[in-house]
Order: C-alpha cells, then sequence, then structure tokens
C-alpha cells in the first residue's frame, strides 16, 4: 500500500510540474503549416481576423497597425513579463498570393516563452487557427 501511495504521490507531483497547455501532437504540427492568402478578398478577411485576434488576445496594445504589419507594445531591456506581445507581418510572394507570420511571445528569464500568461505557444495556435478558418 505504501507504494501505491508513493508512486500516486510521485505521478502527482510530476504532473503538477508539467505546463498545464501543453500542446497535443497535432497542435505542434499544424504550428508548422504556413498561413497563405491568395487575391484581395481572402487577404483582406484574414488581414481582418488577425488584427481582431491580436487586439483581444495580447497582453498590450497594439502600437502598430497598417497593410503589412500588426504589432504591440513589448517588454524591452531585461524588463521581465508574463504578458503576452504579438506580431503579425504580411509578405508579399507574388500574383497575389502572401503569406502571413504570426509571432506570440512573453519575456520571462532568458526563455521568451516561459511562463506566459495565457501559454504562448497555445495562443500561437489559436491564432492561427483563427486566422486562416475564423475559428476560435
Amino acid at each position: 500500500m505504501k507504494h501505491i501511495l508513493f508512486a500516486l504521490l510521485t505521478v502527482l507531483f510530476f504532473s503538477g510540474c508539467a505546463s498545464q497547455n501543453s500542446l497535443s501532437p497535432a497542435m505542434q504540427a499544424d504550428l508548422a503549416i504556413p498561413i497563405y492568402c491568395e487575391g484581395p478578398d481572402e487577404c483582406k478577411v484574414m488581414w481582418k481576423r488577425a488584427l481582431r485576434f491580436v487586439s483581444l488576445n495580447a497582453g498590450y496594445k497594439i502600437q502598430k497597425a497598417d497593410a503589412v504589419t500588426i504589432e504591440t507594445k513589448r517588454a524591452r531591456g531585461g524588463v521581465q513579463s508574463t504578458r503576452l506581445s504579438m506580431r503579425v507581418t504580411k509578405s508579399p510572394l507574388g500574383a497575389g498570393r502572401y503569406q502571413l507570420n504570426v509571432g506570440v511571445w512573453c519575456v520571462r528569464g532568458i526563455s521568451i516563452y516561459r511562463d506566459c500568461k495565457p501559454d504562448a505557444k497555445e495562443t500561437l495556435w489559436r491564432a492561427k487557427l483563427f486566422i486562416r478558418e475564423g475559428k476560435e
């Protein structure tokens, strides 16, 4: 009985150390898929989604929003924060096709992702899903 209790406590202890927002393998694979838009209509819809997502989910106010960049204020100069900074850029690929690149991070210790509130990688996944498909 003591061994079972010890094993149970060990599992509970180490599960508490794991990230509460760890991504599933499918979510991790989805992060690697680039976001593309084609034509003015699709690109306009996706850019509006990107602006909406950043405005609702970033930990800082938007400091720049134009036709090619959406960017929030961010912690600089050794300032640590668990709040999320975000940046979305639109790069032309030719023939009316663009790639949208999304960045989500916080600055905490030596890591740009550790202890972000909410989790940076999960937020990045949610952002890409929303921009591509309009799903939250």
